[in-house]
């Protein structure tokens, strides 16, 4: 493995990936409304709309962050991926003395506005840092799911 690839993908959590989702959806109902929805609508404009709403949507869902390690070459970037293409600088991979993976839970407030209560929820994630000196963390990666922490750090 001469290369691996660390990306920030999440399709259905809160946050962009879900917002292109949701623009797809938009999108192929504006497609389709002209179908069961009686009036002088033009079709040309709802295909239009509908037609915009989807190739944003999917612009956002093909579009996401992440780290890419190059072994042979002791390189990595951070790359932001917009829609297939990388946009990032290469930088000089430290020599790694420890990988560190540990669960770090808290509480997580949702939906204070004033007047309804908020509900507070404890959240789990899953933090792998890599360690070049032992007392400074050289790159944090922070996931979801245990299973997928763990094989990214070995």
């Amino acid at each position: 493995m001469n290369q691996y690839d660390i990306n920030k993908r999440s399709f259905f959590s809160i946050g962009p990936h879900l917002l292109g989702l949701i623009f797809i959806a938009v999108g192929t109902f504006a497609i389709v409304s002209p179908l069961f929805m009686p009036g002088n609508n033009s079709v040309a404009k709802a295909l239009s709309a509908g037609t915009g709403f989807v190739l944003f949507g999917i612009a956002v869902v093909f579009s996401y962050r992440g780290t890419l390690f190059d072994f042979t070459g002791k390189r990595y970037k951070d790359y932001y991926s917009f829609c297939g293409i990388q946009i990032g600088q290469w930088e000089t991979l430290p020599d790694l003395k420890l990988i560190k993976v540990f669960p770090h839970t808290f509480k997580n407030v949702l939906g204070s506005n004033g007047i309804n209560p908020s509900a507070a929820v404890k959240v789990t994630r899953y933090v792998m840092v890599l360690y070049a000196d032992k007392h400074k963390p050289e790159m944090v990666f922070e996931h979801d799911d245990m299973h997928r922490t763990l094989k990214e750090a070995k």
